[in-house]
C-alpha cells in the first residue's frame, strides 16, 4: 500500500480498499484483469465504465483496456 492509499484509507475508512479492489482493468486482447488497488490506484464511489489506452502486463499488447467493476 502506497502513501496515497494509506492516507485515503485513514481518511475515508476501509471501504476505499474494498471498493477499489472491485474495479479492474481488463485487456481487450487476452482478458487479463488487474485491480485498480493492486496497481496503486484508488476508485471510490465511482460509476460507469471507461476505456484507456495502455500496455497489458500479461501479453504485452498495447491497446484499449477497459475499466470495469466486478461484483
Amino acid at each position: 500500500m502506497n502513501r496515497i492509499q494509506r492516507f485515503f484509507t485513514w481518511l475515508l475508512g476501509p471501504g476505499v480498499e474494498r471498493e477499489s479492489r472491485e474495479w479492474a482493468y481488463e485487456c481487450g486482447q487476452c482478458g487479463h484483469r488487474e485491480s485498480v488497488w493492486d496497481m496503486g490506484g484508488i476508485r471510490y464511489k465511482a460509476i460507469g465504465e471507461s476505456s484507456h489506452r495502455g500496455r497489458c502486463p500479461a501479453c504485452g499488447h498495447v491497446g484499449k483496456r477497459w475499466l470495469r467493476r466486478s461484483r
